[in-house]
């Protein structure tokens, strides 16, 4: 009898795990669907709690005014918490918001200087994107001092890992 209690309890207990929704990926099916408003209602919470695979998404639904009034001030918010967590995808978003003027800087600060810190971040996680925008930051000597050494570093990982343009800019050399 004891065997029989355990096995449907275990049944039970298989049941309900299966039966819970995870909420990040109800968000992600709901931004596919661009069923915004739902999206926003489940990244909100999770955001909040400082998940920072919601963090982007919210960060972007704000970037793009999905479902919210545009945003670049809590887009960058957003974006930034989930990159100082250690993510990628946000790292290089944020770089590219300071390397294309959508995020406010001291006048003491150069952006393109905030944009190599964090094009490196995430491109030392191997983010493709990054690499190839860190390398062009040492090709033109933006934000870092100019090194070609550097740039075709960056260039050449971002290649290696399939970026289209990086392999365009070494067969052009």
């Amino acid at each position: 009898m004891k065997t029989v209690n355990c096995i449907v309890a275990l049944a039970l207990s298989m049941a309900v795990l299966v039966a819970r929704a995870d909420p990040l990926q109800d968000a992600t099916s709901a931004l596919q669907r661009k069923d915004y408003a739902a999206a926003l209602k489940l990244l909100e919470p999770l955001a909040r709690d400082g998940q920072p695979q919601a963090q982007l998404r919210l960060g972007t639904l704000y970037y793009h005014g999905h479902g919210v009034r545009e945003s670049n001030e809590l887009a960058l918010q957003w974006y930034e918490k989930a990159a100082r967590q250690g993510l990628a995808d946000a790292q290089f978003l944020l770089g590219n918001m300071y390397a294309y003027g959508q995020a406010p800087v001291a006048a003491d600060q150069d952006p393109t200087r905030l944009a190599a810190q964090w094009y490196f971040e995430a491109a030392s996680q191997g983010h493709a994107e990054a690499q190839y925008s860190l390398g062009i930051l040492f090709l033109t000597g933006s934000g870092v001092t100019q090194s070609d050494t550097e740039a075709r570093k960056w260039i050449d990982r971002a290649a290696a890992a399939g970026h289209a343009d990086a392999k365009r800019f070494q067969a052009g050399r």
